[in-house]
């Protein structure tokens, strides 16, 4: 299951705020998709890391995932040399922040689908960040539930509905219910949202309508 807001924030010269609406959720092939957080450039390295698996014919979320963080840490580093960025400057790290703004630098993806080729692990979860990593891209461990910026909370009870086999409508009714409460809170997190499912029968996008919450 994966849900996502739509806010992004833009600074105009003098660094005046104002926000839109950008698709941070992405189809990457027929099983496997791609969520972003933190800097809009996460979308663009996303629809550039798409494009490359297209050429390159890979469909296996295990061959995506070695990939991944060379193809981001590339693209980001560039990124960051076209702003001018130092190297090696840390902002807090996601952890430490909880539920905090994330750094408006920082790049989190999330990579996610179903393996054909691991019955132990049918449902992988891949998360990278450049969190006080200077111009490069890590991955961070993760396990059945991420959320970003961490809401330990919400990650607590999308774990205990797993353990009790909730199924998805209620997962994602969970998540829309989180994201409402989180827009009403500040101007960070927005409608639209977006919401899709993977299972064994293939990525799927889930209308918000049709979400409870």
């Amino acid at each position: 299951m994966l849900a996502t807001d739509s806010r992004a924030t833009r600074f105009g010269e003098c660094g005046e705020r104002s926000h839109f609406s950008l698709k941070k959720l992405l189809r990457l092939t027929s099983h496997c998709a791609l969520l972003s957080a933190g800097a809009g450039i996460g979308v663009e390295m996303g629809l550039a890391f798409q494009g490359f698996l297209q050429r390159e014919g890979t469909e296996a979320i295990e061959d995506m995932a070695h990939l991944a963080r060379f193809f981001f840490t590339d693209r980001y580093g560039k990124w960051l040399s076209s702003r001018g960025r130092p190297r090696g400057s840390s902002p807090p790290a996601i952890g430490e922040t909880s539920e905090e703004d994330l750094p408006l630098d920082e790049v989190y993806l999330i990579l996610a689908g179903y393996s054909f080729r691991d019955c132990t692990r049918p449902y992988p979860l891949f998360l990278y960040s450049s969190e006080g990593e200077g111009m490069s891209i890590r991955a961070l461990p993760a396990f059945h539930s991420i959320v970003v910026p961490r809401s330990l909370s919400l990650e607590r009870k999308l774990e205990a509905r797993r353990e009790t086999g909730s199924p998805l409508d209620l997962l994602l009714a969970l998540s829309k219910s989180f994201l409402k409460k989180r827009s009403e809170e500040g101007e960070d997190v927005g409608p639209p949202f977006f919401f899709a499912t993977i299972t064994l029968s293939g990525y799927r996008e889930v209308a918000e309508e049709e979400v409870k919450g």
